[in-house]
């Protein structure tokens, strides 16, 4: 018969982050034991992502005049993921190439989901980069729904 340890994981999140330009982390996040199983990895959830969770995050950061953060679009702002692999037993943190080598970026990462003591990987994904909206629908749409 085998026995499985659940390894001390503390209070770590997993979730689905920004980070501002002001350097501030605006994140939706869970325990890492109430996450959904995604193959090998535990993830906040397999149906919202950044682009249906960005109105409520915005709310939820900011008082006042959140349309006009909201119209530039979810991808303003540097973001990611934090999940968590279920072989490895280490936290991943997805980010652009802009934030893989970011000292305070990963401090405050780190810092929000509740992460020092645990394994960690910063792991860049090219899709997470920052990207303004044009103000030209036909561009933005096709940027918009394009992995580039």
């Amino acid at each position: 018969m085998k026995v499985y340890v659940k390894a001390s994981r503390g209070n770590a999140q997993i979730g689905i982050w920004w980070y501002t330009d002001d350097k501030e982390v605006w994140a939706v996040s869970c325990p890492t034991d109430d996450g959904e199983l995604d193959g090998p990895y535990l993830q906040y959830s397999s149906s919202k992502n950044h682009m249906n969770l960005w109105r409520k995050v915005v709310n939820d950061n900011l008082s006042g005049n959140t349309d006009n953060i909201i119209s530039r679009g979810y991808k303003c702002f540097e973001r990611g993921r934090v999940i968590y692999n279920c072989r490895t037993s280490c936290y991943e943190v997805t980010c652009s190439d802009n934030l893989i080598n970011d000292k305070e970026f990963r401090r405050s990462i780190i810092d929000h989901f509740d992460l020092k003591g645990n394994q960690i990987e910063f792991v860049k994904l090219n899709h997470y980069h920052k990207e303004e909206l044009t103000g030209n629908p036909a561009v933005d749409e096709f940027y918009y729904n394009s992995d580039m």
